[in-house]
């Protein structure tokens, strides 16, 4: 019998979790179906904690029965091909595994007409931008931000922008280095200069998990604050005081990426990065939504350059 739900497997940090939350669920919604998640991956890697259970999702965790009916999850040419057999003839095999082509969208995905086993990362939204509204309620923290917080209250008076850094494994984990990179003191004070030229009144909130590295080398000419007032593990906090501000700079990393998503602002202008990765040979075009703002110099996609 062909399964009811559709499978996502979770693993990576908050902002990666996310990604593979909004494109699962929204697929869910689509079919109908409930959704729960693997989260064998994260057990497997063992450096970073389950997060999806602080907001308000809608997902069950897949149980030893139903993980134990689930194909390999490694991507192989033979695997990608069961697969596609296995949504053509649902009768013969059970669950499909759809891995995406690459790191762009893929659009087999809106070809998929039963529920599936999802393998990847997401990390664009045109997987679920349709289902924002929806999404909007499920990524609402449980226990929300105190109204009365110092740096919500700060923020909710002016004008505010929050400037991402992201350093942590992207500077002291060698292979996380050259794959992903950082973003330099340049790309931050253009970034900043170009929401200045629309944006006269603005502050800044920086957050980083370096902030005493932001505030010693990241010198602007705007009122600048450094949020440090939550440990490393309170990430999600952080991510909750940044979807409140009105304007994004954000790093190459999904966490900022989601910060800015979940803005509600109607004024909002996002600032990103051009490269994503370091390996300039990784397709990431779709990664940033066209209606923000890139960083860099002009690579073939659609979208505002600066």
């Amino acid at each position: 019998m062909w399964p009811r739900q559709v499978i996502a497997r979770i693993e990576g940090g908050l902002g990666n979790q996310l990604f593979q939350y909004a494109a699962a669920r929204s697929l869910a919604d689509r079919l109908n179906c409930e959704l729960a998640l693997d989260l064998r991956g994260l057990a497997e890697n063992g450096d970073r904690p389950y997060q999806l259970d602080l907001y308000k999702t809608r997902c069950v965790i897949a149980d030893t029965a139903l993980l134990d009916r689930l194909p390999p999850w490694r991507s192989s040419r033979a695997s990608r091909v069961r697969s596609r057999i296995a949504q053509c003839l649902p009768d013969i095999y059970s669950y499909p595994v759809f891995w995406p082509n690459d790191f762009s969208y893929d659009p087999r995905f809106d070809c998929i007409k039963r529920p599936v086993f999802m393998v990847g990362y997401w990390q664009t939204e045109k997987y679920f931008s349709w289902n924002r509204s929806h999404l909007l309620q499920d990524l609402q923290l449980r226990v929300p931000l105190n109204p009365r917080h110092s740096v919500l209250t700060r923020m909710s008076s002016v004008n505010s922008a929050a400037l991402h850094v992201r350093r942590g494994d992207y500077v002291s984990n060698p292979a996380a280095a050259e794959f992903h990179g950082t973003c330099d003191t340049a790309y931050y004070m253009q970034a900043v200069a170009e929401l200045k030229n629309r944006q006269t009144d603005v502050e800044l909130f920086v957050f980083s998990d370096e902030p005493e590295w932001a505030r010693a080398n990241l010198k602007f000419d705007v009122p600048t604050h450094v949020v440090d007032c939550h440990t490393p593990e309170q990430g999600h906090l952080d991510l909750e005081l940044m979807r409140h501000c009105q304007h994004h700079i954000i790093a190459n990393s999904s966490f900022s990426w989601w910060g800015a998503w979940l803005c509600e602002s109607s004024g909002q202008h996002v600032y990103a990065p051009q490269r994503w990765f370091q390996d300039a040979g990784t397709n990431t075009s779709d990664v940033i939504p066209p209606r923000w703002h890139i960083v860099g110099a002009e690579r073939g996609r659609t979208g505002t350059h600066i």
